[in-house]
């Protein structure tokens, strides 16, 4: 368990790195494996920190929804494409943009048929570029996927 000095730390840096993001508890335990680091609420995985990257579990999404992260839905081949294990987002999969993010910003991604949350990534491309490349220019890696459900990560929780 981390002290609440500690979780008061890891809630304000959630709050400033993923704006909408919001957890409400200082009751946060801390589980380190190797090459990331799980943050759970009441035995709930909630956050991982990768790297230098804090981002909301896909877990924890799938219980209690997206909140206000922005967000992009994408279509049914995409949503294989992720299932099967895909590094990147391409831009001609993603249907719609929920948000304002900037490069490097966290985004969730859903699925357009059953809005559910099937990834978190890493945004290649801000949310204005990405909309205009929807509209026009239908090419190019939209968003790095760093979590989705059956990854190294999903399968320590």
């Amino acid at each position: 368990m981390l002290s609440k000095r500690d979780a008061r730390i890891i809630l304000r840096e959630a709050k400033e790195r993923l704006p909408g993001f919001t957890l409400e508890t200082q009751n946060i335990e801390l589980v380190e494996y190797e090459g990331f680091t799980i943050y759970r609420i009441k035995g709930e995985p909630a956050l991982i920190r990768l790297n230098d990257k804090i981002i909301p579990h896909v877990k924890w999404l799938l219980k209690h929804g997206v909140g206000g992260l922005p967000y992009v839905k994408v279509d049914q081949g995409a949503t294989r494409a992720i299932g099967r294990g895909a590094n990147n987002l391409m831009v001609p999969g993603i249907t719609g943009v929920q948000g304002h993010f900037n490069e490097g910003d966290v985004v969730v991604i859903v699925d357009e048929r059953y809005n559910t949350p099937i990834a978190v990534g890493i945004a290649l491309m801000g949310s204005s570029e990405l909309r205009d490349k929807l509209s026009g220019e239908r090419r190019g890696k939209a968003i790095r996927i760093l979590h989705r459900p059956g990854d190294r990560i999903w399968r320590s929780t």
